[in-house]
């Protein structure tokens, strides 16, 4: 293993940019092809509609009440309908509606059905339903279903050379392996820091925040933590600055190597700032002042990270 200089890899990832539309992180399914999704979204329609003619009549709503929560809670996918979609006007998501006992979700539904019958039926029904709806909903969901996608990602990138480790005593027998101590190897990664005698004191100041990936390769470990990030603002300029606090960590032993992965476009303003007078220009020289400083990380994109692997290898 020949690994070069740290500001290497960060200056190379400089020079290769994140790509406009990554592959990785492309979620298209088409929705509109499940007939049973359809039927019961259509089915749903006329519940509703009925509900807003029984409500105005001051007849019993009970049963129609029953067959509506049916729907929406046994049938995959509802939840991306015109009906739902108007919950956030009300500040009530699907997911606060499912975690509901039976009883308050009765409760909670027969609220916000008056609520739409009052605020929406009547133009919806001038305006006239289509399928397209469903998808569109769908589709406008899609960041949220990508779930490890991040970490699929850097699996990826390790190919099919890198092992999938299960046990501390597997060190001894492999040459180059892997595991996700966030995504359910959280024990490995403690008898890791008790066999290589790690602090790890970002995850003790952090709140117990586990690394996406440990990476071994004979005696060297690399503690990896992963952030794809798309834009700045909020919850994003949170993960920019803790992936870039990852570094500022350091151990004793030389072999221990803490490595930043930024993915998404977001990474390009690092390229595009290059007076360092904005935002992003600030935290590009955090991140060269922590590389200085601390020879064993790395702050890497997609092709920093790719031709480190292969210098591993």
């Amino acid at each position: 293993m020949v690994l070069k200089d740290n500001l290497y890899y960060w200056h190379e990832s400089l020079k290769n940019p994140e790509p406009i539309i990554d592959d990785f992180y492309i979620y298209d399914e088409i929705v509109l092809n499940d007939e049973n999704l359809i039927d019961k979204v259509w089915e749903l329609r006329n519940l509703i509609t009925a509900y807003c003619v029984i409500l105005k009549l001051n007849q019993d709503l009970t049963k129609i009440l029953e067959n509506i929560r049916n729907i929406l809670i046994n049938t995959n996918k509802i939840q991306y309908t015109e009906f739902t979609a108007f919950w956030k006007v009300l500040d009530i998501s699907y997911s606060i509606f499912i975690d509901q006992t039976q009883t308050d979700q009765i409760n909670i539904l027969n609220n916000l059905l008056k609520e739409y019958c009052e605020k929406r039926l009547e133009q919806y029904n001038k305006l006239g339903y289509t399928n397209v709806i469903v998808q569109s909903l769908y589709d406008n969901g899609a960041s949220r279903k990508k779930g490890v996608s991040g970490i699929e990602k850097l699996v990826s990138l390790l190919e099919t050379t890198f092992e999938k480790i299960f046990h501390i005593k597997n060190l001894n027998n492999i040459r180059i392996g892997y595991f996700l101590p966030d995504n359910g190897d959280e024990n490995l990664f403690k008898q890791l820091k008790n066999t290589f005698n790690i602090q790890y004191k970002y995850g003790q100041e952090h709140q117990e925040k586990n690394p996406d990936m440990v990476l071994i390769i004979n005696n060297e470990v690399f503690i990896i933590e992963a952030k794809h990030i798309k834009e700045s603002g909020g919850a994003q300029d949170k993960q920019v600055l803790e992936i870039i606090d990852f570094i500022k960590y350091n151990e004793n032993q030389k072999n221990i190597h803490y490595l930043s992965f930024m993915d998404g476009i977001y990474f390009n303003k690092f390229i595009l700032d290059k007076e360092n007078n904005g935002k992003a220009g600030k935290q590009k020289n955090d991140i060269e002042v922590y590389l200085n400083k601390n020879k064993n990380n790395f702050f890497v994109n997609t092709h920093g990270l790719s031709i480190l692997l292969k210098d591993i290898k």
